[in-house]
């Protein structure tokens, strides 16, 4: 078999097959993203250059080079606009215009600034009062700029990703500004916001303003955190983010419209041509309105390949045409490949392609093998990269996505008038639309609050996702039932949450991780069974909440959403700020500290598992007269055979030499978890030559304004040969025991180093 000329052709048509061809160049453009350093496009030099001999496999061999090197073009062209490092800091005039829709907030107006010289795409915040922005407008500002970052955290979203998708070149704010006369520039995103100010007066008073323009111009700001807990809960926040079911409506609404009038005119013969014309038309319209996000663009290009087909009268197959729509995004957006909704969106419509193969009979048949199948497959990928998924979803998406194939259509509609139309036109359709939501959104709301309506669970590692997906695709493909079964098995890894052996905990041990939340403190420390928050970071007024978007992702992440102390050491907003989303969305079973009932006194002490917690400042006479100042944070020593720590809050000298005049040598640890984030008021030479760690870990924000841990206090640990680990580059720090008194750092940015991170790892 496989010999001849047969043979051989059917040798080379299977590497030659599109849909393989697909699979590797994605796999090769992903592999790029995962590296910890760019290397030189030049090392594919050779393997481009073996494709030009004939042999099997020879255009997979191309293809997967050439995206590998066009993924790295990319990345080292982007790098060079970042930026560096090395600037950091600097407070600089600059001159641009406004891009994209500014997001205005009670304290601040967040937007992006394209700047020219250099090029850059700048995502700027403007405090107090600024004037009103508009997409084009030219700005003179002075601002304060810093290179792209953000938190690295286990379960945490990954802020510095989602820069790089979005092509952000540096953040900062705005301290100043001046006239800039130039004319504005003309985009599509200037008559979006036109037609958002003729909208605002219609809708500013409705609760489902949000959804109204998330749906017809792409704009979710006004979108509640409670609408959104709702959204997620259901499954259906993919219905209000502009995606591909929403270009999929609006271009095969298009396409069924124009093909019947077509049809009854001269041209009939090219009624599928045309079209398919007006359905791109539309789409790429519908998705310019909508601001040309990602997932827009992801959508308009699997649009455009199957309408292409239908333009060449080319029956090119849904699954080939879906591996040409994965080829072209990869190309044209590389960094797609680590973006969730990439993942989700091919693997939701080529489940959808092999569902439509399997399944014969009734419409509604096909109907509930697509919802029910859609969601059990998404639910390992949802799971993984959101650690949340919803058992509703199902039923809930079987009601609203054919009640969405109305609603899309006439929003949109509404929008287009309020965009080219007389101001007020569209207004009375868009009210109406909304008052029926608003109808409608207390069942979704009910629907939410089904104690089963979703869960959170973790996977334990990238081999239960692969494990959970074959499992799920094994129970779909019409096989005997005793391989069925094997999927019974597969899947479980997954359900059960199982992990490796070295991520147990043995009684008499435990682990101390200090997470990574800017200029603050949120630790945890877990034992066998009992898990301790010391501290939960800061929470700003402009919506930063490192409770809700560490701590708690952080909690999910290791399976400890019932926290059994929560301990505030002091009431500074960079320690107590994320305690009450903590305490909104974890089972506390003690709360301790700062504004609680139950303030830290000296000579405390509890056992968990064979671990021992000692407060050992302030006394009960300091608590008193404590006023929640830095001078009385709580101070808990946490002991176990061949392991301690120390965690000190933001205690400063006079404190230390108190606790040091009461306990002596009794506060020796193998870990110091620094005093005020490495200020000069505290780690004085004598606390440290009394606790003598051989670690010490800082928490503190990268370049803060403070200037933590001062050069003089990071002196003095390197001095003493104690090493020193800083959450700011090092990401969150985890500390465990290998061996008595030696305690191993494990650096989690270290661990998961990319190559667009900043800072770089280090610690």
């Amino acid at each position: 078999m496989g010999h001849g000329p047969t043979g051989s052709l059917a040798w080379f048509a299977v590497f030659d097959d599109v849909r393989l061809i697909a699979v590797a160049g994605v796999a090769a453009v992903t592999a790029v993203y995962q590296l910890p350093e760019l290397p030189s496009p030049a090392w594919l030099l050779a393997p481009l250059l073996l494709c030009m001999a004939r042999f099997p496999g020879r255009a997979l061999l191309a293809v997967v080079g050439t995206m590998a090197a066009w993924s790295l073009i990319q990345a080292h062209h982007a790098m060079a606009d970042r930026l560096p490092a090395a600037a950091d800091g600097e407070i600089v005039w600059l001159t641009g215009h406004v891009v994209g829709l500014p997001e205005a907030g009670r304290y601040r107006t967040r937007f992006e600034m394209a700047t020219s010289n250099p090029a850059r795409r700048l995502r700027l915040s403007w405090y107090g009062k600024p004037p009103a922005l508009a997409p084009g407008d030219c700005l003179h500002v002075r601002a304060k700029l810093s290179t792209p970052h953000g938190s690295a955290n286990p379960g945490g979203f990954d802020y510095s990703a989602w820069l790089w998708r979005q092509g952000i070149d540096a953040t900062g704010y705005v301290r100043d500004s001046a006239a800039c006369h130039a004319a504005p520039v003309w985009s599509i995103n200037r008559l979006r916001h036109a037609a958002l100010q003729r909208l605002a007066p219609i809708l500013q008073q409705r609760p489902m303003r949000g959804l109204i323009e998330a749906l017809s111009l792409g704009v979710r700001q006004h979108i509640t955190d409670a609408q959104w807990a709702t959204l997620r809960a259901t499954g259906t926040t993919h219905l209000v983010a502009i995606s591909g079911l929403h270009i999929g409506l609006i271009a095969g609404l298009l396409f069924a419209v124009a093909r019947w009038l077509t049809l009854r005119t001269p041209a009939a013969r090219q009624a599928r041509r045309v079209a398919a014309v007006v359905a791109m038309a539309g789409a790429v319209g519908y998705a310019a309105l909508a601001g040309w996000a990602l997932p827009t663009q992801r959508a308009v290009i699997m649009a455009a390949v199957l309408l292409a087909a239908v333009v060449a009268e080319r029956d090119i197959g849904a699954s080939r045409a879906l591996a040409w729509a994965a080829l072209i995004v990869v190309l044209w957006h590389p960094a797609s490949v680590i973006a969730p909704g990439f993942w989700l969106s091919f693997a939701a419509v080529a489940w959808l392609i092999w569902i439509a193969t399997l399944v014969d009979g009734a419409w509604w048949r096909k109907a509930l093998y697509f919802q029910l199948g859609l969601v059990a497959v998404l639910m390992p990928l949802t799971l993984w990269f959101f650690g949340q998924a919803s058992l509703v979803a199902p039923l809930v998406n079987a009601l609203l996505i054919p009640a969405a194939s109305l609603a899309v259509p006439l929003v949109l509609l509404g929008g287009v008038a309020a965009l080219v139309a007389p101001a007020g036109a569209g207004g009375w359709l868009l009210a109406k639309i909304a008052a029926a939501l608003a109808a409608l959104w207390p069942g979704l709301e009910w629907a939410a609050q089904w104690p089963l309506a979703s869960f959170h669970h973790v996977l334990p590692g990238g081999l239960a996702l692969v494990l959970a997906i074959t499992a799920l695709l094994l129970a779909a493909v019409p096989v005997p039932w005793r391989i069925r079964a094997l999927g019974a098995m597969l899947i479980l890894p997954a359900v059960i949450g199982w992990r490796p052996s070295g991520q147990a905990i043995a009684p008499g041990r435990f682990r101390l991780t200090v997470l990574d939340v800017g200029q603050g403190l949120a630790s945890v420390v877990r034992t066998a069974h009992h898990t301790l928050v010391f501290d939960a970071g800061p929470a700003y007024r402009t919506g930063f909440d490192a409770g809700a978007m560490i701590v708690l992702p952080y909690l999910r992440q290791v399976g400890r959403l019932e926290i059994d102390r929560l301990l505030i050491s002091h009431g500074d907003m960079d320690h107590v700020g994320g305690a009450a989303a903590v305490m909104a969305q974890a089972e506390v079973l003690h709360r301790q500290g700062a504004h609680s009932g139950d303030p830290c006194r000296a000579g405390q002490h509890w056992r968990w598992d064979g671990v021992d917690f000692d407060l050992r400042y302030p006394s009960e006479a300091e608590a008193a007269d404590a006023h929640d100042s830095n001078e009385y944070s709580c101070v808990l020593r946490i002991h176990a055979p061949g392991a301690s720590v120390l965690m000190t809050g933001d205690i400063e000298a006079p404190g230390e030499r108190a606790l040091l005049e009461r306990e002596g040598e009794a506060i020796a640890s193998d870990v110091l978890v620094v005093p005020h984030h490495g200020s000069t008021t505290s780690s004085s030479p004598a606390f440290i030559n009394a606790v003598d760690p051989a670690v010490a870990l800082v928490s503190a924000g990268w370049h803060n304004r403070w200037g933590f841990p001062r050069p003089a206090v990071v002196s003095r640990y390197r001095a003493r040969g104690i090493e020193l680990f800083n959450t700011a580059t090092a990401g969150a720090l985890e500390v465990a025991w290998p061996a008595p008194h030696a305690p191993r750092v494990t650096r989690w940015r270290w661990q998961h180093r990319r190559f667009w991170q900043q800072p770089r790892p280090g610690g």
